[in-house]
């Protein structure tokens, strides 16, 4: 059962990564500014927000949760445990949390709020305080347990020196797209549409 978990796993990850790549590239768009960020997304849009890919993609990412908390558990009773053992226990665990939040935020935002998740959907919690100060970590360290969790996976299947120096490749890209939507490359004036939604978060006027 343990094996047909892990192969399972290994399958949703294949259907989910073509929707990270995509969603990385409109990311790393955003480097570029705004109208390149959003003619990204508009061309993403296109694929995996069709309403059957949007639904199958929502249910992997769920399926993948449940299936990488029973192999959190073959990890936890592991007799010995090494430093890979470790990244993939904590990038997995750091992933699922920000997955259910953030998948949950999004389809909420979009569907029962009405407005729509774009660059200044993003940008606003990176650019009001007091949100910046806790959503620039929460990006960042998803980012990072993205890259190391399947650094983690690539070590298992066969070790390679380049997996620990390729582990900074995490925390470099969050950085990067961090800084893109908190407005350190370009100025980010946020609609009045954005303003209004995330005035009624505490703190923010």
């Amino acid at each position: 059962m343990n094996i047909r978990a892990k192969q399972a796993h290994r399958t949703l990850a294949g259907f989910i990564g073509l929707f990270l790549a995509v969603h990385f590239a409109t990311h790393l768009a955003a480097l570029l500014g705004i109208a390149a960020q959003d003619s990204a997304l508009q061309a993403g849009r296109l694929a995996y927000q069709f309403p059957l890919i949007e639904i199958a993609l929502v249910a992997a990412l769920m399926a993948q949760i449940g299936l990488g908390l029973r192999l959190l558990g073959q990890i936890r009773k592991r007799p010995r445990k090494g430093f890979w053992h470790a990244v993939q226990f904590a990038s997995a665990c750091y992933l699922g949390l920000f997955i259910v939040l953030h998948t949950t935020a999004a389809v909420m935002t979009r569907l029962v709020i009405g407005l729509d998740t774009n660059f200044y959907w993003a940008a606003g919690t990176l650019v009001l305080a007091p949100l910046k100060y806790g959503f620039a970590p929460y990006y960042l360290i998803a980012v990072t347990a993205l890259v190391s969790h399947i650094i983690a996976a690539l070590h298992f299947r066969g070790s390679r020196p380049w997996h620990k120096p390729a582990l900074l490749i995490g925390p470099l890209l969050g950085s990067l797209i961090v800084m893109a939507y908190a407005g350190a490359f370009y100025a980010v004036d946020l609609p009045t549409a954005y303003r209004d939604y995330f005035g009624a978060f505490p703190g923010v006027g």
